[in-house]
């Protein structure tokens, strides 16, 4: 229903409608420009630019908002009056009275040098005030600016602050509409008939807006500023709320002004079906007739009103526009969802596709009877890709071609629609299919990207994607883990160690076929990044000489560490470690060698408190809460921010090999300051465990913690055993939850 459609979408918009030439500002859910990087077909490649706006995008309108409703006229506004002065001002100085606002006090000045006799200045002595032309374009201009500085000012109601702009005076107006009713002038009768009807619009008479465009609309040419005039009434009728003579009005500029399309768009309000079809009945022909579908199809549906003005008028290029917010709404819906098997993409596609549309297009295309059947053709042919029917598809495509209008925007269309077709059609990726694809590929995925700035509206991002899944669940299916990877990363492939081991293998042959060029390039993991992923998953497995051994074959060896990973502080403040001096600045690997370093002093029971002490701070600083989460930083575990994922978490978010190396130096230890010291650390390990378990998930790590600490084990015996240590001051003086649970605070 209309009605139902129309209200659910003013209200999700908010939609203030207000009158003509007011700013319009839009509703958007995924932002600017989102849809268009989710889309394959550019309405912009023939479909007329003054329906730009009406495009189908994230905004209420597809360029966000009307940023031009004061100069959309300009350039026709000047070259009109130099025509009709003949040059007998110079273009860039009239340009400059007409359009610029800090002319105004020439315009007055030179006004009165013509009629009051005001001595001229050397400027004004330029300009042939004798001429009667240009003494009647400067009397224009006088009164012109008058009206002007009531029009372009934009008043907030929501701003409290903010007085309301003032209106024309009953005065101006009088005199601009004697000048109307006296001026033989038929090029400047025109335009005093304009500027009569924008100031009763602009004035506290609003009303009389519409009494004096009825009694004066047969007596000026129905040329832009007649319409420019008709979209005043329809805000007159607009702010009385009637909707019905609004909304013809608006429908009206909208088919015979395309420069209003956007504003009248906007204004277009039709709140009822009753509404709608009550401006059907005021139509006086097809045009108006079609107009009104037009926008209301805008609104609520343009299906229906694609059907309706087909059956009006064939050749009505109000068509075009829906037509393509048609196709652009169902192929955004219909790749929505991701998919890992082509059966299911295409089950869904089927489940999903609005048939009955699909068959209206096909129809209309089929029956030529459209003003651009190129633009049909191209439409069904790519509604038929989603509906299965390839073959078809791929005969629109050459048919619409054949016809289409060259551009580098249509040629890249085509060539990507016939891509989308030619994937479609593929079921087993082997070298026949490699080789069909390849060309277009390269095309596609690394030249485009290349070109970025003569691409001039060329959609292809959701093709880029959509194509790389589509061919990666190909080869997943052929169980070729590695290209299917190639195309499409999958978080969970460097899982297992086979998978590194084949990577490795594929990334080190040196006799790649083309294909696998191309397919390498678009991979963003090198064979340095699977060797520094292994040797940093061995290092939490304490395998610290299979760590070393990877590291050394990585790139990223040399990667800082930002804190000393061997400092163990009693507060935990990362930031801190990373501003403090180090007097070493640990790599990743030097970071590893010296563990191993230390642990081989171990094995030969070597200052056996202070190396298990240091070896317990690096495997803390490792995790999570260290102050060398670096080590861990790379592309494929891709673990930045504070959600760790499940996978990970066993490791990242666990103190076991820390508090392994503290229980050691514990039982080192020789005096009670040690013992003290290692007690916190266990404490703290304690403490990151609790908030791993209770805390630390997708599901509740956002949440306000219900218990911010326990009295941990190390805390309990820190009181009971190590009160009389210089330690346990320390401790108590920097830790809060150590001060909470002695009741300190």
């Amino acid at each position: 229903m209309i009605r139902n459609s129309l209200k659910k979408w003013l209200l999700g918009c908010s939609l203030l409608a207000g009158v003509t030439y007011t700013v319009i500002y839009a509703c958007s859910d995924i932002g600017d420009w989102g849809y268009y990087y989710l889309s394959n077909f550019a309405p912009e490649a023939y479909v007329d630019k003054s329906y730009s706006p009406l495009f189908y995008s994230g905004d209420m309108f597809y360029t966000g908002y009307d940023d031009d409703f004061t100069g959309r006229f300009n350039e026709d506004i000047v070259a009109e009056w130099d025509h009709y002065l003949g040059g007998t001002i110079n273009k860039e100085k009239l340009s400059y009275l007409i359009l610029n606002d800090s002319s105004r006090t020439t315009v007055e000045n030179m006004y009165n040098v013509a009629f009051n006799k005001k001595k001229p200045t050397l400027s004004d002595s330029k300009i042939d005030l004798k001429n009667k032309k240009v003494k009647d374009f400067l009397e224009f201009m006088y009164y012109a600016r008058q009206i002007d500085q009531y029009t372009t000012t934009q008043y907030d109601p929501w701003d409290a602050n903010e007085k309301p702009v003032s209106r024309v005076s009953p005065q101006l107006i009088k005199t601009v509409e004697t000048k109307f009713e006296q001026t033989q002038d038929a090029f400047l009768k025109n335009r005093y008939w304009f500027q009569t009807m924008k100031a009763y619009f602009y004035s506290d008479s609003k009303p009389k807006t519409i009494t004096f465009f009825e009694k004066t609309q047969n007596s000026v040419p129905k040329n832009t500023l007649y319409y420019r005039g008709l979209s005043y009434v329809a805000g007159s009728y607009y702010k009385q709320q009637n909707y019905v003579k609004a909304n013809y009005g608006y429908a009206v500029v909208f088919d015979k002004c395309p420069a209003l399309r956007q504003t009248t768009a906007y204004n277009f309000h039709p709140q009822e079906q009753s509404d709608f079809n009550a401006s059907l009945q005021l139509a006086q022909n097809t045009d108006e007739k079609t107009a009104l579908w037009a926008l209301l199809g805008y609104y609520a549906d343009e299906q229906k009103a694609i059907a309706e003005i087909y059956k009006l008028n064939p050749k009505s290029e109000h068509l075009e526009y829906l037509l393509t917010r048609l196709v652009n709404k169902e192929e955004i819906r219909l790749n929505d969802d991701e998919f890992r098997t082509i059966p299911e993409y295409k089950m869904k596609i089927n489940e999903k596709l609005n048939k009955d549309m699909v068959a209206m297009v096909d129809k209309i295309a089929d029956e030529s009877q459209t003003a651009k059947p190129y633009l049909w053709n191209s439409a069904a042919g790519y509604l038929n890709i989603f509906k299965g029917d390839y073959k078809r598809a791929a005969k629109l495509f050459d048919k619409a071609e054949s016809k289409a209008p060259k551009s580098e925007l249509s040629d890249r269309q085509f060539r990507l629609l016939k891509l989308i077709n030619t994937i479609s059609t593929t079921t087993k990726m082997n070298a026949k299919s490699e080789a069909a694809l390849l060309k277009e590929l390269k095309w596609l995925y690394l030249e485009l990207p290349n070109v970025e700035n003569e691409l001039a509206y060329f959609r292809y991002y959701k093709a880029k994607e959509w194509s790389a899944r589509y061919i990666a669940s190909l080869y997943a299916s052929q169980k070729n883990g590695v290209m299917a990877e190639l195309f499409l990363r999958d978080k969970t492939y460097y899982h297992k160690p086979e998978s590194q081991e084949a990577m490795k293998a594929f990334l080190s042959k040196s006799n790649k076929s083309e294909w696998e060029q191309m397919a390498m390039k678009l991979y963003n993991v090198t064979l340095s990044d699977i060797y520094d992923y292994q040797g940093v998953i061995s290092a939490y497995n304490n395998k610290i000489d299979q760590a070393i051994s990877y590291m050394e074959q990585s790139e990223r060896s040399k990667d800082s560490l930002w804190g000393n990973p061997f400092n163990g502080k009693i507060r935990d403040c990362n930031d801190c470690d990373h501003v403090a001096y180090q007097k070493v600045k640990y790599t990743k690997l030097s970071f590893l060698q010296k563990i191993k370093e230390m642990q081989d002093k171990l094995t030969k029971g070597e200052d056996v408190y202070s190396n298990n002490l240091l070896l317990g701070n690096a495997f803390y600083n490792m995790t999570y809460y260290g102050n060398a989460r670096a080590f861990y930083d790379d592309v494929i575990m891709a673990q930045w921010g504070n959600y760790i994922d499940e996978f990970y978490q066993p490791i990242l978010l666990s103190t076991a090999l820390a508090n392994e190396y503290y229980k050691k130096a514990f039982a080192a230890a020789t005096n009670p300051e040690q013992k003290a010291r290692c007690m916190y650390m266990m404490a703290k390990c304690e403490r990151n465990d609790f908030y791993s378990g209770r805390y630390h998930t997708r599901d509740t790590y956002y949440r306000q913690a219900e218990v911010s600490f326990l009295a941990w084990n190390g805390f309990q015996k820190l009181k009971s055993d190590y009160s009389n240590t210089q330690y346990y001051k320390e401790v108590i003086k920097e830790c809060g939850y150590f001060r909470k649970y002695l009741g300190m605070e």
